[in-house]
């Protein structure tokens, strides 16, 4: 295990330790990449499915702003509603299942004094540490679920006001005059670019603790061995986290940033038009990319926990042993 010191870790010594733990031991990587094997295999087809929502989206929203009359949901509404049910049901499944193993088999690896760890020693210590644990992990994942739900909901609210009003200038657009109708385009943009920005800060600033909340209801238990979950996860990890909010503000933004513009180019090029030929080796190739910044991310996760966790328990021995020490002078 790394010595830990007092100071907490920056991003970048985080990134280190998790990158040296991850690519480390050979053992650890292949242990992650055997149990992320499913939830790559399911993200192809769901990303596939995403372009194609996200095309059908954006043709629907581009002739509802520029008014045109065939305005069709008959293709849009079927593949939003495959496309939600997926995510909500085998994703939010899968991704819980492998995030499990991932915080297990790493917390195992990152707090271990014996290298290398065998691939069976890893495979039995995660299941110990999971097998019980699963019932109250879903607990944390639905209130996570809920939350990030919610602001996303926030997102789609704010564009669909801003294309309303869109809609609104340009059909109006031949009573107002030229300088007044870019001037209101300018506000409203200004406007909504700062909400958007806004949520981002914010919802990266709470998936830090929505993340660590699930490695404590992974790895944390009461005193009467039950398993903390839910809002007490949520609670928890907030204390933890209490006084680096700006790191992990900038580390969550990273994971968020770096997972969208992978993405981006099969979003604009359209991979889904092709399946039998590129489009899906291409897909499969970001849902590669993305799973391997997922375990980073996790691991990383790990990592902040435990460097948490000791400063902690730190301090809280120090205060003990401060009290002990003044019951003793008195």
């Amino acid at each position: 295990m790394e010595t830990k010191s007092d100071e907490k870790l920056s991003i970048i010594e985080l990134l280190k330790r998790s990158a040296k733990l991850l690519f480390g031991n050979i053992n650890l990587a292949l242990f992650l990449f055997l149990f992320s094997l499913p939830l790559f295999c399911f993200l192809i087809f769901f990303e596939l499915s995403l372009q194609t929502t996200v095309s059908l989206t954006s043709t629907y929203l581009s002739k509802l702003v520029n008014s045109e009359e065939d305005l069709s949901e008959n293709d849009l509404i079927p593949w939003l509603v495959q496309t939600s049910l997926l995510y909500f049901f085998p994703y939010t499944f899968l991704d819980l299942l492998t995030t499990t193993a991932i915080v297990a088999a790493s917390s195992i690896s990152y707090t271990s004094e014996e290298e290398p760890l065998g691939l069976l020693y890893l495979v039995r210590r995660s299941f110990k540490i999971c097998h019980n644990k699963v019932a109250g992990c879903l607990i944390t994942s639905l209130f996570v679920l809920i939350l990030s739900t919610s602001v996303f909901l926030g997102f789609f609210s704010g564009s669909t006001i801003y294309l309303f009003i869109v809609s609104l200038t340009l059909e109006h657009q031949r009573f107002i005059k030229q300088a007044v109708v870019v001037l209101f385009h300018a506000v409203v943009v200004l406007i909504h670019g700062t909400v958007f920005i806004v949520l981002a800060a914010k919802f990266s600033k709470w998936s830090a603790g929505w993340n660590i909340s699930m490695v404590v209801s992974v790895l944390e238990e009461e005193e009467d061995g039950k398993g903390i979950y839910g809002s007490s996860a949520l609670s928890l990890s907030a204390w933890y986290l209490r006084g680096q909010e700006k790191r992990d503000l900038w580390m969550m933004l990273m994971f968020l940033v770096g997972a969208l513009v992978t993405r981006m180019p099969c979003l604009y090029y359209k991979c889904n038009e092709s399946l039998s030929g590129n489009g899906v080796l291409y897909t499969g190739l970001y849902v590669g990319l993305i799973c391997v910044g997922n375990m980073i991310k996790w691991v990383s996760c790990v990592v902040c926990y435990h460097d948490c966790n000791t400063r902690v328990l730190r301090k809280k021995g120090d205060v003990e042993i401060g009290s002990k020490a003044k019951a003793f002078a008195t």
